[in-house]
């Protein structure tokens, strides 16, 4: 995962997101506009193959990260132990 600037970062979210799975114009201004108050990185790993179109930001106090997964993998990372096993 590598540090980009925010200029970068807007390029693959509309790049890659699309509204229909949240990811629209909405989302962008209401997290990413305006400047949060403490400097943030931005970060990315570009997807490994063309499965990998899932799409995924996860932020904390200092960073916001954006990644993808493929459609299985992401199957697996929001299962819940026990459900429907």
């Amino acid at each position: 995962m590598g540090e980009v600037s925010k200029e970068r970062f807007k390029e693959m979210y509309f790049t890659f997101g699309h509204a229909r799975d949240g990811w629209g114009q909405d989302y962008w201004d209401k997290f990413f506009e305006p400047e949060p108050p403490l400097p943030m990185k931005y970060l990315i790993e570009e997807p490994e193959s063309a499965a990998h179109d899932r799409m995924m930001i996860v932020c904390d106090a200092r960073e916001f990260r954006l990644f993808f997964m493929t459609d299985e993998a992401e199957e697996r990372f929001f299962h819940q132990p026990g459900a429907n096993d």
